[in-house]
């Protein structure tokens, strides 16, 4: 009687950007046959719409299969966040599991930097706990290439791998040229990617996208005002300054005067082959936040 062998597993961590798009293919490409892989999503509900398509896009044509997670918060419990599994046409679109987890951790930014642990840490472990994918018994793949190893975390015990770095060599312009050659490409400018006004992103990138629409930055503002002082440290520091999201301790009312005495129209258009640690995409076990 024979054994049955059960397959290496591997977690393959799509984040909805180029670069992780790339990696995925090749995985899926080379490694299907002898891995079990999942290909996770997890969408925060204020990603770009556009970042959205083309996970969608990316499942419709290369048939990534991609399992999209949120997270679910759990108010007034000592238990961290969970998952739901949801599509490209119930996924939220209007920053829920972001406010939610705003609501009870408070307001995200360089100090409280918990936001990946939160929206996509978080509900992608929950939901690989739920298929019996337990800590140890797989590995993690995530998209960062040869021009970002400032960006590599040794993590033994959660085996995290970076196949563009040590299996396929690949730097930026490998991965632009890639997409070149694809009926379907991301379609978002450097300044543009990842959650649409990320507190990681440059004082100058937040300004060109003040300039092209303000309106982006009202989410942002309505939970500073309405969360600004949720957090573990305000029931034991009664009186602490109300959290806000971007570096320098700048609220969006501050930086809104900020972008417009930049001129952001007059910037220079940030270089697409820069790595400014966050550009298209925010991907997992992230070594450092870029300083201004």
């Amino acid at each position: 009687m024979g054994y049955h062998v059960r397959k290496p597993r591997l977690l393959v961590s799509f984040s909805g950007g180029r670069t992780s798009g790339y990696m995925t293919k090749r995985l899926l490409d080379d490694y299907s046959a002898t891995h079990d892989i999942r290909v996770v999503f997890a969408n925060t509900g204020f990603e770009h719409e556009k970042t959205l398509k083309f996970v969608n896009n990316c499942d419709l044509f290369f048939g990534f299969n991609t399992v999209w997670v949120e997270a679910i918060v759990h108010h007034g419990l000592r238990k961290g966040n969970t998952h739901r599994v949801v599509t490209f046409d119930t996924a939220s679109r209007n920053g829920e599991p972001f406010e939610e987890v705003v609501k009870k951790y408070g307001v995200t930014n360089m100090q409280f930097p918990h936001c990946t642990r939160d929206l996509k840490l978080a509900p992608i472990w929950s939901y690989l706990r739920s298929v019996g994918w337990a800590t140890g018994s797989y590995a993690t793949a995530i998209g960062i290439r040869t021009d970002e190893q400032r960006r590599v975390r040794d993590d033994k015990v959660r085996e995290i791998v970076y196949p563009l770095v040590d299996t396929f060599p690949t730097d930026k312009q490998d991965v632009l040229d890639w997409w070149d050659d694809q009926i379907f490409d991301l379609e978002l400018l450097e300044h543009q990617g990842n959650c649409k006004t990320c507190w990681k992103k440059s004082f100058s990138k937040l300004a060109r996208l003040h300039d092209e629409n303000p309106n982006q930055f009202d989410f942002f503002e309505r939970l500073e005002k309405q969360y600004g002082t949720c957090g573990p440290e305000f029931s034991k520091r009664p009186g602490a300054p109300a959290r806000v999201f971007f570096r320098k301790s700048m609220s969006i009312p501050a930086f809104r005067q900020l972008a417009s005495e930049l001129s952001a129209s007059k910037l220079p258009m940030p270089n697409v082959y820069q790595d400014a640690g966050c550009s298209e995409s925010c991907e997992l076990f992230e070594t450092e936040v870029p300083t201004e």
